[in-house]
């Protein structure tokens, strides 16, 4: 069981690692696209096989404008991360979000998203050189080893 630094006393719904560490290579994405997918999906319900938030519930549960809601919304439905239909909900019309599955692997992605790859790549290439500059910085001209301190995945500077 994975331990955390605090006691949580609250609901916790984990993350999917492709929100967090995939889908991050388009440059549509970013953090309010995760929060307006992640609050869809906590509204999404099984009897139905949908969500049905309203734009102000989204904007009132995230922060976000009603324009900005909407601007996440065209970002996943983009990224076939949802789709949306219009369905008579407790009478009223309504947009409804059905929820897609998200891509795996960094591969699938590129496979899905191919016009991305390239810029993707350059970034990650950049942020490798700077990574290697402030070894090189740090170690006062000789690379400085990056070595794990405990085998949880997370490295630490020795």
């Amino acid at each position: 069981m994975k331990e955390y630094p605090y006691e949580i006393k609250e609901y916790y719904s984990p993350g999917l690692n492709s929100l967090k560490r995939v889908y991050t290579k388009h440059p549509n994405f970013n953090g309010n696209t995760r929060l307006i997918y992640e609050l869809i999906f906590d509204h999404w319900n099984a009897k139905f096989g949908y969500a049905w938030p309203t734009l102000y519930e989204l904007a009132r549960e995230s922060g976000l404008s009603i324009s900005g809601v909407k601007t996440q919304i065209q970002t996943l439905i983009k990224l076939d991360l949802i789709a949306q239909k219009k369905a008579d909900v407790n009478g009223r019309k309504n947009n409804v979000y059905y929820l897609n599955r998200p891509v795996a692997t960094l591969e699938e992605f590129y496979r899905k998203f191919p016009d991305v790859r390239e810029k993707a790549e350059a970034k990650l290439r950049r942020i490798d050189d700077e990574e290697r500059a402030d070894k090189l910085r740090w170690g006062g001209g000789k690379e400085v080893e990056v070595v794990p301190e405990k085998d949880d995945g997370v490295e630490s500077w020795f």
